[in-house]
């Protein structure tokens, strides 16, 4: 590996760094900032969360797994893989959607009276 090479890759960590450090305090401010529009569910802070999470996990694995280079293919494994997390993370939502005007805080388990056999 050449001088040159290795400076080009210092140059690609740094920038990377750079990123990465702009990210965290954007995340540290957004902590502040109330992105809730019920106070009751905190789905808009999450989603704020992840996304700006989900940039600093591209800048990780394309730069430093070398992910930019690879061919096509892992491309499909990765969104196939993305598609199915989101199926996953969709069931109970869709689980509780299905139960509409039912709640599982009303259910309470069985009493069992004497407690001697």
């Amino acid at each position: 590996m050449s001088h040159d090479d290795i400076q080009h890759h210092v140059k690609t960590y740094i920038r990377v760094f750079m990123w990465l450090m702009f990210l965290t305090i954007i995340t540290v401010v957004a902590s502040y900032i109330d992105f809730d529009i019920n106070p009751q569910f905190k789905s808009g802070a999450i989603f704020v969360g992840l996304t700006i999470a989900s940039f600093k996990g591209y800048m990780v694995a394309s730069e430093f797994m070398h992910l930019n280079d690879e061919k096509k293919m892992i491309y499909w494994i990765l969104g196939l893989t993305v598609v199915f997390f989101i199926v996953c993370l969709s069931i109970p939502v869709l689980w509780d959607a299905n139960l509409v005007g039912e709640t599982n805080f009303e259910q309470s388990p069985p009493i069992i009276d004497g407690g001697h056999h």
